[in-house]
């Protein structure tokens, strides 16, 4: 067999072709034939191995190993994972897009408030090497692949956090951006949250699942651990798929939690959710015990009955105490009655103790817990305490506040539907959990469906380092607004050159009362005190202690996509020809551009253009015959694409012309909108990355696979006056032509989700210095903290502050959209003072909205 030392291979597969597999497995078969007839525990005297060139050897001690290593393999006839990942292709690159820092940007909004400097220091954490956190736009096994194959991070992740869609056909329709409070919501828009309609039902769910399952496997840490959240609907099938995956022995628990309130109804009704847990391998992984704090008659602590009174007098607790323990007289300690007793007889332990005047036996087939002695110094100490005929001791509250948190979640609560930024938005708490539990302050978490960013966030706030991968374009806008805008509670390192990664400092407090409300905790048990032995310290991981001095913010994190900024034109003539021919298939299948509010463009008579040309396909819409121009798979639609389909377009009658891509470059999007001229209109459509995933999702007219974009409207404006040189920028709005009415609209610049702005844009990675989230409050937390005054300088976000050229004189504004489509303006800034007035806008975007039935596109008013 040849090398393939330079090749990428899953890990703990032995080989991608069928000869090699097949060699393996007839080998192991003959070792475990040998192991099966040595006598118990069925071992070699020396290890068994198999050594090929180029391959790692394969090694068995005896019977068990054999047959765990057969069992990995795929079953004969089929093709291993490993080969199946490397037939895609070589593993696509990851695209550096934005590079984002809570810092510089409140410290750019808020900082400049009212000409003050900012109260308190702002902070985040570090990690060493420079890492930043990544938030990856892209479908979610190419980008897996890219980590594994590309970057060589298997064996990093201590923790994948895997919130899939629930199954086939589920509700996922949701109101992607909040409003302000109280704003009313006349036809906002729905948007897919993600994809949940099969082409073969289960099994394409099945699969799709599969193989990301398999990707973040081989990335995970040997203590690794994955959750996967799922309804009851399919929880069987997945399981049964993570057995497969994992294997049965490194399943760990079950977890249950609640999603949703009960409503009556003719059939019992679900409430919860669950988390199956898995380990990479059991008996190395990674776990913390979380607690809960006692509270009497709850779950945990329901034994906590009796009190015993200041002057040594006990008795049983009261309704109204039990149900308010604060009634009780300082100095009162409640307690539960424990059992001196365990199961099975023994000599040492069956012996027969005075006490209060009476003696006392242990039943049949049972002893004491402790010795004689134990027992003397239990009642030397007031432990001791007779309960009908039997002596019990007492186990106070105190002797250990904290109870160890089962696989029942019953205290999460969901939040309610108005509150959610996401309609399948996870409870913080959940995920919560499950990091503290499985990894320690600097490891690496993995989320493969990011959602609204509640793992980013959890992750941020426990010092934990994060990896997020979302495919649609919402989620990539509300976590960014999430991290951008939170303020996050500091805790005290013990190392701080190291950050997080060096770990918390924890430490035992108490308050006035009495009661343990640090992060180190006493446990005393029995045989501690009979023994008299010092209480076992622990540590409480959710309770570090609290650090002073500044506001923690969210640490530095990356935006990167498989696609680059800008367009290269590296794809050849035959991969362009591919991949419109799949464009076109998905077009027969959802004819469809979803516009501006809830408009629906239905695209009739599509077809195939009659001679080979840049248009990709041709329709009609609304009675006028179109183009379509479809851009690339690996690359956003830049310049030339353009030029080149307007020129094709205009030879053709052509009045409108739809450019349909994943992105489009700033080049590209300048471009369309200089080339719009006399009866000439182009339009830039944005596609899902979902087709993507080829034949597993089924297509319809209701998938929400197109949407066709306005064009944002920008001006750039010098400050007048001065000796120093200070510009402004304003977001207008955001222009869009409805084909059916044949007029122009604009959606105002506070109607807007988001944008930013990047004063000093090198033409590459967008470094944004300011972000603006008009249609909701976003930024009123990070005012609070900061003592602000008001949200910043321009309450409305439509104005960003004045600000100096940077060394390229060149700003960037990125504005996003209801549908998350994020579009790139670049503008120079002219070394001149602006000649015309400040405040007018383009004379050509006045006109066209004065005048909408004139064909032509609102252009954009930019000083440059």
């Amino acid at each position: 067999m040849g090398s393939m030392a330079n090749q990428p291979r899953m890990p703990e597969r032995f080989g991608a072709e069928h000869g090699g597999e097949q060699l393996l497995r007839e080998w192991l078969l003959a070792r475990i034939a040998e192991a099966a007839a040595l006598p118990p525990p069925h071992r070699f005297p020396r290890p068994q191995e198999l050594v090929e060139e180029g391959r790692p050897p394969v090694r068995v001690e005896g019977l068990s190993d054999a047959v765990e290593r057969l069992c990995r393999l795929a079953p004969p006839g089929r093709r291993t994972e490993e080969a199946g990942f490397r037939s895609a292709g070589a593993p696509p690159a990851l695209f550096c897009r934005e590079r984002i820092s809570a810092e510089r940007i409140v410290g750019g909004i808020l900082g400049k408030e009212d000409g003050r400097e900012l109260p308190p220091l702002l902070g985040s954490y570090g990690f060493p090497g420079g890492w930043e956190n990544r938030l990856i736009w892209g479908d979610s096994l190419l980008v897996l692949g890219s980590l594994l194959f590309r970057e060589g991070r298997e064996g990093e992740v201590q923790t994948v956090y895997f919130d899939p869609p629930y199954g086939v056909n589920f509700p996922s329709c949701f109101e992607p951006f909040a409003r302000r409070r109280g704003e009313a919501a006349p036809g906002f828009v729905r948007v897919k949250a993600y994809r949940d309609a099969w082409e073969q039902g289960l099994p394409s769910y099945l699969a799709h699942l599969r193989e990301r399952l398999l990707l973040c496997r081989a990335l995970l840490h040997p203590t690794g651990s994955l959750f996967l959240q799922i309804g009851e609907e399919n929880l069987h099938h997945v399981r049964v798929l993570l057995d497969e995956v994992f294997g049965e022995k490194n399943f760990v628990s079950l977890i249950s939690f609640r999603k949703t309130s009960a409503f009556p109804g003719k059939l019992l009704r679900g409430v919860s959710d669950y988390l199956l847990w898995y380990a990479k391998q059991k008996e190395r992984v990674k776990y913390h015990p979380l607690y809960q704090r006692k509270r009497p008659g709850a779950e945990g602590a329901s034994n906590y009955r009796w009190v015993e009174l200041p002057d040594g007098k006990c008795r049983a607790l009261s309704s109204s105490e039990e149900a308010n323990p604060a009634l009780l007289p300082p100095g009162a300690r409640m307690f539960a009655l424990g059992d001196l007793r365990s199961a099975g007889a023994s000599e040492r332990g069956s012996f027969a103790f005075s006490f209060a005047g009476r003696t006392f036996r242990p039943y049949a087939n049972s002893h004491w817990k402790t010795t004689w002695e134990g027992m003397e110094r239990l009642a030397e100490m007031g432990r001791l305490v007779v309960s009908g005929r039997t002596l019990m001791y007492k186990r106070y509250l105190s002797d250990f506040p904290v109870v160890g948190l089962t696989n029942h979640w019953s205290d999460v609560r969901p939040s309610f539907q108005r509150n959610r930024r996401y309609v399948v938005e996870t409870v913080e708490k959940v995920v919560e959990r499950c990091l503290l539990m499985t990894t320690d302050p600097g490891d690496l978490v993995l989320d493969p469906t990011c959602g609204s960013g509640t793992t980013a966030v959890v992750a941020e706030r426990w010092g934990r380092r994060w990896i997020c991968i979302d495919a649609a374009p919402v989620p990539l806008v509300l976590t960014r607004m999430r991290l951008l805008t939170s303020v996050y509670p500091h805790y005290a390192l013990r190392n701080p050159v190291e950050g997080p990664a060096g770990g918390f400092l924890y430490a035992r407090r108490q308050n006035g009362k009495g009661e343990e409300v640090g992060g180190i905790v006493l446990h005393l048990t029995l045989e501690a005190i009979a023994k008299e032995r010092p209480a076992v310290e622990e540590v409480l991981v959710d309770c570090p202690e609290p650090a002073t001095g500044s506001t923690r913010l969210s640490g530095p994190f990356l935006v990167e996509g498989l696609l680059p900024v800008n367009a290269e034109g590296k794809s050849s003539a035959e991969e362009g020809r591919s991949f419109a021919e799949g464009m076109r298939e998905a077009l027969r299948l959802s004819p469809v551009f979803a516009g501006a509010g809830r408009k629906r463009i239905p695209l009739e008579k599509l077809r195939t253009p009659d001679w080979p040309s840049v248009l990709g396909a041709e329709a009609v819409v609304a009675g006028e015959r179109v183009g379509i121009v479809f851009g690339l798979e690996k690359e956003p639609i830049g310049e030339n694409l353009v030029r080149k389909a307007a020129r094709e377009a205009s030879r053709k009658g052509y009045r409108d012309l739809y450019l349909v891509g994943f992105s489009i470059d700033a080049g590209g999007l300048e471009r369309l909108r200089k080339l719009d001229r006399e009866n000439r209109r182009l339009h830039y459509v944005q596609a899902s990355l979902d087709l993507l995933m080829g034949g597993l999702l089924k297509w319809t007219r209701s998938s929400q696979i197109f949407w066709l974009s306005g064009l944002p409207q920008v001006r750039v404006r010098r400050k007048p006056g001065g000796e120093e040189e200070r510009w402004q920028v304003e977001i207008v709005g955001i222009a869009f032509f409805d084909p059916e009415t044949r007029t122009f609209g604009q959606r105002r610049a506070d109607e807007l989700p988001a944008w930013f702005l990047d004063t000093d844009y090198d033409g590459s990675c967008f470094l944004p210095g300011e972000a603006f989230f008009p249609r909701t409050k976003a930024w009123e937390p990070v005012g609070r903290a900061l003592g602000a005054t008001r949200e910043r300088g321009d309450p409305e976000g439509r104005r960003s502050s004045l600000f100096a050229p940077g060394k390229h004189r060149r700003i960037a504004v990125k504005t996003i959209d209801e549908r998350g489509t994020e579009l790139l303006v670049v503008r120079n800034l002219p070394r001149e003072r602006v000649k015309r007035p400040r405040e007018a806008l383009d004379s050509e975007f006045r006109e066209k909205m004065e005048n909408p039935m004139r064909p032509g596109v609102v252009r954009n008013a930019a000083a440059g």
